[in-house]
């Protein structure tokens, strides 16, 4: 099994190109058994919290496209998740520590 190989400027371009959605976001990759899984954390907009279906499905679809890697998204309230000054901070890799 090949490992998972993040694109960070392509996650950040879905992610901010997505209508309802913060401008922060978080991503974790960790492992189960031999498959590689990815969590994308991101802020949705207090207004649009009925939407978030439909915002789900937006930024699945984008993901793939852009990436060609399949994400389980966690939405959280504006202002939940920390604000990093580092880019890379925001990627946060959990196979190391399992391995």
């Amino acid at each position: 099994m090949h490992p998972v190989r993040l694109q960070p400027a392509a996650i950040e371009e879905v992610v901010r190109g997505v209508d309802g959605l913060g401008d922060e976001f978080e991503v974790v990759v960790d492992r189960l058994g031999e498959t590689d899984r990815i969590k994308l954390k991101v802020e949705i907009l207090p207004e649009v919290q009925n939407r978030q279906q439909e915002i789900e499905a937006a930024l699945k679809d984008q993901l793939r496209l852009k990436t060609n890697l399949a994400y389980r998204i966690e939405f959280y309230g504006l202002g939940s998740l920390p604000r990093y000054d580092v880019k890379a901070k925001r990627f946060k890799d959990l196979r190391k520590e399992k391995g």
